[in-house]
């Protein structure tokens, strides 16, 4: 038991003293009073013993709930159903016919009364290792404060401001992610959350200032609070340290906003989900595992899915799978995410590159024939950016030369190519739900496919080459710890559900932005093609003019607040690639040029007209800049 819960433990060691001091002044006699003492020493053992069975010693009673309360009632109860039958088979040959049930029962409600009430005064008088002294905090006097997190540096600033009067600022609410926590009060104000409705809250509330009181969060959780703060705006104060807090004045939201390159879309339903498969205490493929696989499985229109780690995983499985190995070649497109390629090189077999369509920047199928060898295994298509590859005449070469055509949909999910959705086209597809990705599970991915022998060899390699009748411990084959965890499978639970409504979202971002950057000449979007009947919009990305130079834009949109990307750098010229199979620059000309110009602009699902606005125009003024630098 860690050691900060020993004086929690000495006080219910007194407690239980007081109890049976008290019931057996009640219901003992004085002749037996002496008799007490073995209970006694029987009972300051077992009752603490029975608590930290019903685990009542890990919680944290400043934030309890009534599943605290309830653990508290199990640990008192069972405790005395075992001081019962140690009185009645123990203790009684001491006791002789004195003996009655009763003052032990009466001990029992006794204690539960006493232990409930020292919880309650933990609940007011717990403090912990990293909690915050907001004395002296220098704050605006005559403001309405909003604390951003319920936490102990929220509620520590909380009874700070309020014990010193003199500040003069009210806090209002408390704003939070924690769904055991949303719809409770906490020091008598309300919690509302989750944090994406910070706006409604300030809004509702008629918030002055908002208090960022969550020094151990992430910095991006921080950054996207921070963002939401520009956007509405509202002043705030962001408080990693006491020094921090006292020393910076709040920073009033500027015109320019500052804006996250991608955001989740993460609501109060996934923290649930979490929060249920954390309290169900199996993490590891369980329910939510089987739910997320069904789902992916209808989503790709496919007999199977499989949940891993992360889209890696599923294009390496995809290789062995395909019977990869060395000295055979895998076809595959040189504008993409490098683990398209490193996936062929996992299996020892070489990755062989064609150039792309410079209008939808996927794999040429008009080049792929000619780059069929005897050596040719697979072909690894990817739908870059959630646009679909030209799957017919690429189905049709792999036919006619007898090559298993593995999807990389992992910037596609949800994409349609003739009517058809990507992933389950081809032998096997992989789609990917990194946070930046159209839907999240944090880390993860999922394997689809209508083959059933390779969905089985999916499910074996993911969990260490074990087959399904195979004993514990035992393997029938080389696998890997690919598995995803039930917490990622939960989050993408719901984000499937919400998938058609976050896809919609997104593509109306896209729609604001082509209308927004219609009249910038030098900037164009990425074209949709007749076969894509439903686009998946991954990033949002232009391209730009000749003479434009990317990195520039880069750098002067940075200047102004606004994140770009460069999407993507092309494969065979990464610094690996041109040493391990001595690439040079020309050899792939349109992945190259779509290389050197293409850029990706702030993007995600819930993106406001006004960042968009602010994101064309800061574009307008660079590319403007630029001109001028060039004309000088």
């Amino acid at each position: 038991m860690n050691v900060r819960y020993w004086p929690v433990v000495l006080g219910d060691v007194l407690v239980t003293c007081v109890s049976v001091i008290f019931a057996a002044v009640l219901c003992v006699d004085e002749a037996s009073l002496r008799l007490v003492i073995p209970f006694l020493v029987a009972a300051v053992v077992l009752r603490p013993l029975g608590l930290a069975v019903a685990g009542v010693y890990g919680r944290l009673w400043r934030y309890s709930t009534r599943s605290d309360f309830a653990a508290l009632f199990g640990g008192v109860a069972g405790g005395t159903v075992v001081l019962l039958l140690v009185a009645g088979y123990v203790l009684k040959p001491v006791w002789g016919p004195t003996f009655t049930p009763a003052p032990v029962v009466a001990e029992g409600f006794i204690n539960l009364a006493l232990v409930l009430i020292f919880r309650f005064f933990l609940r007011g008088a717990e403090h912990y290792e990293g909690d915050v002294n907001w004395r002296k905090t220098g704050l605006v006097t005559g403001r309405k404060g909003l604390i951003v997190g319920a936490g102990g540096a929220g509620v520590r600033a909380c009874m700070e401001i309020r014990e010193n009067r003199h500040l003069g600022l009210s806090v209002a609410a408390f704003l939070d992610d924690d769904p055991s926590k949303i719809g409770r009060k906490l020091r008598g104000l309300p919690v509302y959350g989750p944090t994406i409705r910070l706006g409604d809250v300030v809004k509702s509330l008629g918030i002055d200032e908002v208090i960022i009181a969550i020094p151990r969060a992430p910095e991006q959780t921080v950054m996207n609070i921070e963002a939401l703060c520009h956007e509405i705006p509202v002043p705030f104060r962001t408080i990693p340290s006491l020094r921090d807090f006292l020393e910076t004045p709040p920073e009033v939201a500027r015109s320019t906003l500052k804006l996250p390159m991608s955001m989740p879309d993460i609501t109060a339903q996934e923290i649930e989900e979490v929060v249920r498969v954390m309290q169900s205490r199996n993490l590891s493929i369980g329910v939510r595992t089987v739910e997320f696989e069904r789902l992916i499985a209808d989503v790709a229109q496919a007999r199977h899915a499989i949940a891993v780690t992360n889209g890696t995983s599923a294009l390496h499985l995809c290789m062995i799978a395909s019977g990869v190995g060395p000295g055979d070649e895998v076809i595959t497109s040189p504008f993409s995410f490098v683990a398209s390629a490193n996936c062929i090189l996992f299996e020892r077999a070489t990755p062989v590159f064609i150039d792309i369509d410079p209008v939808t920047l996927n794999l040429d199928p008009a080049k792929l024939e000619a780059a069929v060898t005897e050596r040719t295994k697979a072909i690894v298509v990817v739908h870059v950016f959630g646009q679909p590859v030209d799957m017919d005449p690429v189905m049709a070469i792999a036919e006619r030369h007898n090559l298993t055509v593995i999807e990389d949909a992992c910037e596609a999910i949800g994409a349609g190519y003739r009517g058809r959705p990507v992933g389950a086209i081809g032998k096997a597809g992989t789609f990917a739900f990194y946070p930046n990705k159209q839907m999240t599970t944090g880390e993860g991915a999922a394997l689809v496919t209508n083959d059933e022998d390779w969905a089985y060899l999916f499910r074996s390699l993911r969990n260490q080459g074990r087959d399904k009748f195979d004993g514990w411990l035992n393997h029938s084959r080389l696998g890997y710890n690919y598995r995803m965890s039930e917490l990622n499978a939960a989050v993408g639970v719901v984000q499937l559900r919400r998938l058609d409504e976050m896809l919609k979202k997104r593509d109306d971002v896209a729609n604001a932005y082509a209308r927004a950057l219609s009249d910038i000449e030098e900037a164009s979007p990425l074209q949709m093609v007749p076969t894509t009947t439903r686009m998946s919009w991954f990033v949002y990305v232009v391209r730009l003019g000749a003479g434009i130079s990317r990195d520039r834009v880069i750098t002067l949109m940075e200047t102004k607040g606004i994140p770009t990307r460069p999407y993507f750098s092309p494969i065979h010229l990464q610094s690996f690639y041109r040493r391990q199979f001595g690439y040079e620059p020309g050899a792939f000309p349109q992945a190259e040029a779509a290389g050197g110009s293409i850029v990706a602009l702030p993007f995600h699902t819930n993106m406001k007209a006004e960042e968009i606005d602010v994101v064309c125009r800061a574009l307008k003024d660079v590319i403007s800049e630029i001109r001028r630098e060039m004309n000088r």
